[in-house]
């Protein structure tokens, strides 16, 4: 393993200081929305599974209908979700998609120099994303609008949609501040999983 990969992947001795009370405060919210995003995807599995039963057993049972009628409907707002909300949790634990022969060079400073360019990108990009779906949000939420075969009001679904933008853009900016305090960006002790190289 090269210095860049320990720089970025493995955990260095407790860092101190506001970057590293702004990194633990995103740490906290980003998991905080992993955890919701659990229960999205344990959600989207129950809807899908009982789509699924409620179809072969309508086949046998009349008085038993062939689905829930919003499974489409909430399936996709789960997935988004689901997605969204992990997001800053993945970001952290560093198993997004990068561009690892770049990111592993063994110049330490281009790394870092790349690090800081890429987040503060990442950052414009997602406090924009999030304060547009805000404001997309509380439009549809003025506006009444509801979804055509549920009559869902559009502002629930979208208002966490928002959210999960809201704790993409906090570990955004947290990763931005932290690589440029020089401190590791990534957490791998973060991660469910293992990054694919």
């Amino acid at each position: 393993m090269n210095n860049t990969s320990i720089e970025n992947s493995v955990e260095a001795p407790e860092v101190r200081g506001p970057a590293a009370a702004l990194q633990r405060a995103a740490d906290a919210v980003s998991l905080l929305g992993a955890w919701l995003a659990g229960l999205c995807v344990v959600g989207l599995t129950l809807l899908v599974l009982t789509d699924i039963l409620l179809a072969f057993f309508s086949r046998f049972f009349s008085v038993i209908p062939s689905g829930t009628g919003v499974g489409w409907e909430y399936s996709a707002y789960l997935m988004g979700a689901a997605f969204l909300l992990g997001s800053g949790m993945t970001l952290r634990a560093g198993l997004q998609l990068r561009v690892e022969l770049v990111m592993s060079s063994e110049r330490v400073m281009l790394v870092r120099v790349l690090e800081i360019i890429s987040s503060a990108l990442g950052s414009a990009v997602t406090v924009s994303l999030a304060y547009w779906l805000f404001k997309f949000t509380l439009r549809n939420y003025g506006y009444g609008d509801v979804s055509q075969e549920s009559f869902t009001p559009l502002w629930i679904p979208q208002a966490v949609l928002t959210l999960g933008a809201g704790v993409l853009a906090i570990q955004m900016i947290a990763r931005f501040v932290t690589a440029l305090s020089g401190s590791p960006v990534n957490s791998t002790k973060l991660g469910a999983a293992s990054a694919i190289e």
